[in-house]
């Protein structure tokens, strides 16, 4: 993918869901983005990002938008899509997973996790073998 502009981002967000809004606000605040450089196919992206989520929230880590973006992945079956994120940490308190289109670039996507000072470990670990 091209070298996407701030500005490109921001037209890109055209979702109504809390971490979309938090997102694009930070962005335009001056968040730090990236966008990966190749398509992955959305079914592949929706695996990962479940894991993910499984994971933060076995960790006690806030999420906003997950169970949105991962139907909006599903609906995309496997559509190659750019990776990315968001990064306001230093801000709303926020790291956010963004998924795009290409053409036209478009968010399909977005997740928040917050940038909880501890994790908190809310299962039990299995017991080590």
């Amino acid at each position: 993918m091209e070298e996407v502009s701030t500005s490109e981002l921001l037209a890109a967000f055209g979702g109504d869901s809390e971490a979309s809004i938090l997102a694009r606000a930070s962005l335009a605040s001056g968040a730090e983005f990236y966008i990966g450089p190749k398509p992955i196919p959305a079914s592949t992206l929706r695996g990962i990002l479940r894991g993910r989520v499984g994971h933060m929230r076995r960790r006690g880590r806030e999420t906003i938008g997950a169970a949105k973006c991962l139907a909006d992945l599903e609906k995309m079956g496997e559509q190659g899509l750019h990776a990315g994120w968001v990064d306001d940490q230093k801000g709303t308190g926020y790291f956010f997973q963004i998924y795009l289109a290409p053409r036209p670039l478009h968010v399909i996507g977005c997740v928040g996790v917050s940038n909880s000072a501890g994790d908190v470990q809310v299962s039990t670990p299995a017991p080590r073998r």
